[in-house]
This record gives structure tokens, C-alpha cells and sequence, in this order.
């Protein structure tokens, strides 16, 4: 069960595997930023509209940016945000991107949805990512000197972005931790035909095929109609799982974002107007 941490009214979880380790990290909740309105209020994202057509100001999001980051130790002149784009790419970022994705004054980071940092950055301390339904996944070596964050929505997700994450690492498997944070639950993710199909070719190819089913559960609509409700969490443990990661390495929160709106953003909850939470995971100095 994840750990739910509040320091000068910001509130965040933690995963007891990367606590173990001493990996900083936090899985921010919306509350304790400066953002009002449907952003209300710890909202990073620049992008996402409010009911009246409205985005949120770049002052506040690098503000939020700051709250949440100071939670942790850190600045925004020493993080890196993901330029999310419903992919697969997963970036090794180096000191010339400090600040990229975080303060919106700077040029983006090229399009990607994984964040990779090691020891040949030095200006760095930390990695966000921004989800509001989708899959937020921080990754550890033991040692804390390799980290990475990965934002994961179903798209991401049947392109295995995980896995593309996890390969980046140099330490052993068996060294590799995994936390992933709040996010949509089965009981909440209707999904369409094509989900069922993507993962289904994905596991096929994997060699899990049989595990397919168990990702899914049916809902009847009516006497006619049966629809598919999907688990994000469990499909990207299960591919960290068949990457080689140990089962006890992987820590899963089970808090669904859309049954706990009052807490996380959620895209579904809200019928698309909201803001976005923020995952960040720092590496050790």
C-alpha cells in the first residue's frame, strides 16, 4: 500500500519499495497549488482547457511545478519534464535540457513520454511526468543512480513503453525497482475493441498470450452488448514482469483516479476538463 505524505499542505504518495531504497520520489495529489477553477490546484499542465475554453496560466503551472518539487528537495532549474505524445520514445536527457517541460518560457523537449536520467548529467536532480488517468511509472536502480519516469496512457502502453524504459538501465535486472502511481482503474476504463486487440498482439508476441483475458474485465451493457473495462496497472506489471523484473520489485498504488477525483485530476471524471498531477522521481547525488 502506498504511503500518503502531506509537507506544507502539498500532498503526495510514495511507494514503500523505493522508499526502502531511499529513492525521492512522490506521486503529487491536485491539491496544495495556486491554480483555480476546474485546475484547482496543483495543475501542471498548460495545455488542457476548462469548461469555458480557458487554459491555465504558464505562471501557475511553474509555480505548481515549484511547490511540488520543493516537497521534494528540489528546483525547477533542476528537473526535466516529458513532452507527452501518446508514444513510445523514452529520452536520456543531459544538462542542456534543465528546466525543458517544466518552465513553459523554454523550448519543449522533442516528443516523447519517457524521461531517462544517469550520472552523465549533473545538473539534473529530477524527472516529471503529468498524467489525469493515465499511467504515471517511476523506475529506480537500488543504488538511485539511475532513474526514469514514464507517462503511459493505453497508446503507450501497447507500445510497450515500460519495457523501452526498463532497457535503458545498465544495472542488472534484479537491481531495477518500479512504482505505478494512481491512475485509471478497471473498475472505471471502459475501453473499445481495439485495446482488447492491441494488447492482445502485444501479449501474443510477448509470449503471454494466455495472460490477455485477465487484463480485461466484461461488463454487460445489455442482453446484446458486452463492453471491456481495462487495467492499465496490471498490463504494464506484467510487461516489467516479462521484461525480468522480480515480482517483488514493483510496487502497484491501486488507487483509481476517476473514483477519486477529489484527489487527482481525471480526464474521464471530469468529462475532459481538468487539469494534470504531476509524478516526479529524483536521482541520488
Amino acid at each position: 500500500m502506498f504511503t500518503r505524505n502531506e509537507k506544507n499542505g502539498v500532498c503526495f504518495y510514495t511507494s514503500p519499495i523505493l522508499e526502502k531504497y531511499g529513492i525521492v520520489h512522490g506521486f503529487f495529489t491536485r491539491h496544495g497549488g495556486v491554480s483555480g477553477g476546474d485546475f484547482d490546484s496543483l495543475n501542471v499542465s498548460t495545455a488542457r482547457k476548462d469548461k469555458g475554453g480557458s487554459l491555465d496560466s504558464p505562471k501557475n503551472v511553474l509555480e505548481n511545478y515549484r511547490i511540488a518539487l520543493s516537497a521534494l528537495g528540489t528546483v525547477p532549474e533542476r528537473a526535466v519534464g516529458a513532452k507527452q505524445v501518446h508514444e513510445n520514445t523514452v529520452l536520456r536527457v543531459t544538462d542542456g535540457d534543465s528546466a525543458r517541460g517544466i518552465n513553459p518560457s523554454l523550448p519543449e523537449m522533442l516528443g516523447c513520454d519517457g524521461l531517462f536520467l544517469d550520472g552523465t548529467a549533473h545538473e539534473i536532480d529530477a524527472l516529471c511526468v503529468k498524467t489525469a488517468d493515465c499511467v504515471p511509472i517511476l523506475l529506480s536502480s537500488k543504488d538511485g543512480k539511475e532513474v526514469s519516469a514514464v507517462h503511459a496512457g493505453w497508446r503507450g502502453t501497447v507500445a510497450d513503453i515500460v519495457t523501452k524504459a526498463a532497457e535503458k538501465f545498465t544495472c542488472e535486472k534484479d537491481d531495477i525497482l518500479c512504482a505505478i502511481g494512481p491512475c485509471i482503474g478497471v473498475c472505471c476504463y471502459e475501453v473499445g475493441e481495439e485495446v482488447y486487440e492491441a494488447v492482445k498482439k502485444l501479449f501474443a508476441f510477448k509470449g503471454i498470450g494466455d495472460k490477455t483475458d485477465s487484463m480485461f474485465r466484461n461488463v454487460c451493457t445489455c442482453s446484446a452488448n458486452t463492453k471491456k473495462k481495462a487495467n492499465l496497472s496490471e498490463i504494464n506489471r506484467q510487461l516489467l514482469i516479462n521484461f525480468g523484473i522480480p515480482e517483488e520489485n514493483i510496487d502497484v498504488s491501486g488507487i483509481c483516479t476517476a473514483c477519486h477525483e477529489d484527489e487527482f485530476f481525471s480526464h474521464r471524471a471530469s468529462g475532459g476538463f481538468s487539469g494534470t498531477f504531476v509524478s516526479i522521481i529524483a536521482k541520488r547525488l
